[in-house]
């Protein structure tokens, strides 16, 4: 048996907890156009739902999709189904730190913030190495990160609803809430989201939390674990309409290369 992730208790909201996301539909766009144009292998790590390499599939491109979770894995597969394009996509449950490849990949991704999981420098050492490892000479690798405001959102610990919507199973409405608070020591996010299931009169029936950790690091940080893991820098975007990186950006998006 699996040992359990904790976006294993996500798949349910998976769908409304992506969807509800500010940057999802800008990053999907960015993602596609690079999966689609890579010369050769093209990998997806943290693939979620599918939302973005379905998208690519649907263009023709092969697609790798990795992610730790197997029920998020099981998701991505029905939605490949129905969109049919399953017999483009190979998905692989794995960690980033230990994924193998059958053949080197041209093109390793890592969207939606999801580098974030990796909760330790040397977490992210371990990924990097074995990402490095994985690609071709020449092969890139692309990861998108926020660059951490302590101002931005609600407030530390203030709850807001993130969605509204209609529970398929139940046909009860169901109510998304979230409330964040921050480590700035350990540049460490701690997120607790959870569902309350409404009834007609307005009652709250049913409520269920779910809790992750999400680190940050700074645009300096990346681009030194990304040397130190031995890739070039190719260039550095602060939006996905790749837009120059400056103090102001609010994303750092990475593009590098192995050497």
């Amino acid at each position: 048996m699996s040992a359990r992730v904790p976006y294993d208790d996500f798949a349910e909201i998976y769908d409304v907890w992506s969807d509800s996301a500010p940057i999802t539909r800008a990053n999907q766009a960015f993602y596609v156009r690079q999966l689609v144009a890579a010369g050769g292998p093209a990998v997806e790590l943290g693939v979620g739902n599918g939302r973005i390499c379905i998208e690519a599939a649907k263009q023709g491109k092969n697609i790798i999709g990795v992610d730790s979770s197997s029920k998020i894995l099981e998701m991505c597969q029905t939605r490949a189904d129905k969109a049919g394009v399953s017999e483009l996509l190979t998905l692989v449950r794995a960690d980033f730190r230990d994924f193998v490849l059958e053949e080197r990949a041209d093109l390793i991704t890592i969207p939606f913030h999801s580098i974030g999981h990796l909760l330790t420098d040397d977490d992210k050492r371990k990924a990097l190495s074995n990402i490095y490892g994985q690609l071709r000479p020449g092969g890139r690798f692309i990861f998108d990160h926020f660059v951490f405001d302590p101002s931005y959102g609600p407030g530390p610990g203030v709850p807001h609803l993130r969605a509204e919507f209609r529970d398929e199973e139940s046909g009860r409405d169901r109510l998304l809430w979230e409330a964040t608070t921050s480590d700035l020591e350990h540049q460490m996010l701690r997120i607790v989201v959870w569902t309350d299931d409404v009834d007609a009169e307005g009652n709250v029936v049913h409520r269920r939390y779910r809790r992750i950790n999400l680190s940050w690091m700074t645009p300096e940080q990346s681009f030194g674990l990304l040397e130190e893991a031995g890739f070039e820098v190719v260039t550095a975007y602060g939006d996905f309409d790749e837009g120059p990186m400056d103090e102001k950006s609010t994303h750092q998006i990475w593009i590098a290369s192995r050497c």
